[in-house]
């Protein structure tokens, strides 16, 4: 039996699911940690490549972890990690299969949470990497990961990126991403329950309500590399504007305090007229240069967005229906193959 001293204090979930291209990087990054009192729990998610035997390979650390699941999808394989998890960890990280840690990252990570005992979680910067770990793009990703906004006036406008980051400030956008760059305390995690794998933008959806148990402290310093690669790079607009929509409802519609009902209220507001505001420009200048019909169209849909008081809650069961489909077509292409 491990001594008290020896015993994790972090617990690093890995969803795993056909990926052993990367796997191997990503356990390298993790082993290399300055900070060592750690363990590693890779949930296999009913994988069918060679992932699973890269793991094993790395057992001899006896840190490493392998738990498996069929495949329920990544929001069941981070909660099923998390179950398991030493009794002693103080601490838990949802790392993707394929991103990477600068060597220094936990020990900055844990660093800054444990001087902030009311915080929910602490956060670093990524960037995004390329199938060959080689940075893309340079400094866009932690440009986007900045652009936190705060509510002034009825508009919404810049907010310091030292600043805290608290629940209302991952209503419009999610910016506390990939999972990989936070360290969230344990006690708040438990407060808040697990991913919920009927929505689509399940990773967004959870911070939002992880957040309701403290702040989330930024550390401004790039210690992620943020994978970007075929499988996950394309995309599917239409999928991410129901994955939107749905959190949008949930976290609008749920329940709040007076004075943050009102703060995700008015933010809903201004987030609309904005937008609204932009679509009309769009019009303008779509007609201006002749093309009329999209121009009119644009034009319509800046009106929807300033009649639109708030999200419906019909966009929760949408996107509930939606996953549902995923899920009834993943099981049924495994059982053809």
């Amino acid at each position: 039996m491990r001594s008290n001293a020896e015993s994790p204090i972090v617990t690093i979930v890995i969803p795993l699911y056909n990926g052993e291209r990367f796997i191997e990087e990503t356990l390298r990054s993790v082993l290399a940690q300055t900070f060592r009192r750690l363990e590693v729990i890779v949930v296999d998610d009913g994988s069918t490549d060679g992932g699973p035997g890269i793991v094993r390979t790395h057992q001899s650390d006896a840190r490493v972890h392998l738990a498996t699941n069929p495949h329920l999808g990544v929001a069941e394989a981070r909660n099923t990690g998390a179950t398991q998890a030493s009794e002693r960890s103080s601490y838990l990280v949802f790392l993707d299969a394929d991103d990477v840690w600068d060597p220094g990252a936990l020990a900055t990570l844990v660093s800054t949470l444990e001087q902030r005992p009311d915080a929910a979680g602490a956060f670093a910067l990524a960037e995004y990497i390329d199938g060959d770990g080689q940075v893309m793009n340079p400094g866009d990703f932690p440009r986007h990961m900045r652009g936190r906004e705060d509510l002034r006036d009825g508009r919404l406008v810049p907010r310091d990126s030292a600043a805290d980051v608290r629940a209302e400030h991952l209503f419009i956008a999610n910016l506390v991403y990939p999972p990989s760059c936070l360290l969230i305390r344990r006690a708040a995690h438990d407060a808040a329950g697990g991913f919920d794998g009927r929505f689509l933008a399940e990773d967004w959806e959870f911070v939002a309500r992880l957040a309701k148990h403290g702040p989330f402290v930024p550390v401004d310093r790039v210690l992620v590399g943020y994978r970007r690669h075929t499988s996950n790079a394309s995309g599917n607009r239409a999928r991410n504007v129901r994955g939107a929509r749905q959190v949008w409802a949930a976290v609008y519609h749920a329940d709040h305090s007076d004075g943050m009902r009102q703060r995700i209220r008015g933010i809903w507001r201004a987030h609309q007229a904005r937008t609204a505001r932009r679509k009309f420009d769009e019009g303008r200048a779509l007609i201006a240069h002749g093309r009329l019909l999209p121009g009119l169209a644009q034009a319509a849909d800046g009106v929807a967005h300033t009649l639109l008081r708030h999200p419906p809650r019909i966009w929760i069961a949408l996107g509930s229906r939606t996953r549902a489909h995923e899920v009834r077509s993943s099981a049924l292409s495994r059982v053809d193959r």
